[in-house]
């Protein structure tokens, strides 16, 4: 049986900006049960929450204690950085039966609330995850652009092929799509007697390319819905492995 990748997912957060504190409020699908760490490093302050998935953030404040925030997804856990402007300290609160959480960043020196939370220090670790205060503002958004740019490619060539070779018998067209998912769609389209696999979404993959056999120039509906069930789970454990290795 495959594990989850995440526990819980981030679904909204909201900041409040105090002239003594900001708070981060935090939004789950399911109650939070995953460790938190804290690592500090110069104007950066880093909280981990193990086991959360979280899209990709970066919000710039008008605030006497923080520049920025930013959220990312690396490794299993969610990391939420800091960019501060004085030496803070961070209490977490769960809120909502663990179904949310206040982070609250606060000068140091100020009386911190009772914590509900404790946040683990790390002093040695971690240290990929601390970028550099020039890299902050392009940080972790190559691979996202990298996604938008082949999609953009690849649906240019297929309306490129539709327009020009409609007529032709090199193009057999789109035979079969089915959703995988909500991000990720699998694709059989014919072109020039060859037969193309392909995952279309999130995740764009080739995943086979070959020559048509004489007796498979005709494929029903019937034996693509067989093939399509046969792999679904391989085809998603493709689409895992590869957001394990982005």
């Amino acid at each position: 049986m495959t594990m989850p990748l995440f526990s819980a997912k981030l679904i909204n957060y909201n900041i409040y900006d105090r002239n003594d504190r900001v708070d981060l409020m935090l939004s789950f699908d399911s109650a939070y049960q995953g460790k938190i760490s804290q690592k500090k490093e110069g104007e950066f302050a880093l909280l981990s929450f193990e086991g959360l998935e979280a899209k990709e953030e970066l919000k710039s404040l008008n605030s006497k204690l923080i520049n920025k925030i930013q959220i990312s997804s690396k490794n299993n856990a969610t990391h939420i950085m800091f960019q501060t402007k004085e030496k803070l300290n961070f209490s977490l609160s769960t809120i909502n039966d663990k179904f949310g959480l206040r982070i609250r960043a606060l000068p140091e020196g100020a009386n911190l609330p009772s914590l509900s939370q404790p946040i683990k220090q790390e002093v040695d670790k971690q240290n990929d995850l601390m970028p550099k205060p020039k890299d902050i503002e392009s940080y972790d958004y190559t691979n996202y652009i990298l996604v938008m740019l082949v999609l953009m490619l690849l649906l240019i060539v297929l309306w490129w092929l539709k327009k020009t070779n409609v007529n032709s018998k090199n193009f057999g067209g789109i035979k079969f799509q089915r959703n995988i998912d909500r991000n990720n769609q699998l694709v059989i389209l014919d072109y020039e007697n060859k037969r193309y696999v392909l995952i279309i979404g999130n995740s764009n993959l080739l995943l086979e390319s070959k020559e048509i056999p004489q007796e498979e120039a005709k494929v029903n509906e019937e034996n693509f819905n067989s093939f399509f069930e046969n792999n679904k789970r391989k085809i998603q454990n493709i689409i895992l492995e590869k957001q394990k290795k982005a």
